[in-house]
């Protein structure tokens, strides 16, 4: 992470961090409302019927992007708490 601190953190690099997350079974709601903790009041973004607004990273103000990443690497709430054992389910 430090080597990260050194240089501009670029909205490549925070979707990057997102999508890894998202693989990872963290739900696109939940990384929604972090971006949404770190917007500025007045961003716009879109509405897609749910109840969380989408903004895009973009928004997120260069000084508080490495906040940021460290609370997206910590955020495991909607991680599932054990790996789903496929060939226990098929036995």
């Amino acid at each position: 992470m430090t080597e990260i601190l050194d240089e501009r953190i670029t909205a490549v690099i925070l979707r990057t961090a997102i999508r890894e997350k998202i693989n990872a079974g963290l739900s696109r709601r939940a990384v929604s409302l972090l971006i949404l903790a770190y917007a500025p009041p007045k961003a716009q973004g879109r509405d897609d019927g749910s109840d969380v607004q989408r903004l895009a990273v973009e928004v997120i103000p260069d000084s508080q992007r490495a906040a940021f990443l460290r609370d997206l690497a910590q955020l495991r709430d909607d991680l599932p708490v054990a790996p789903v054992d496929t060939v226990r389910l098929a036995s």
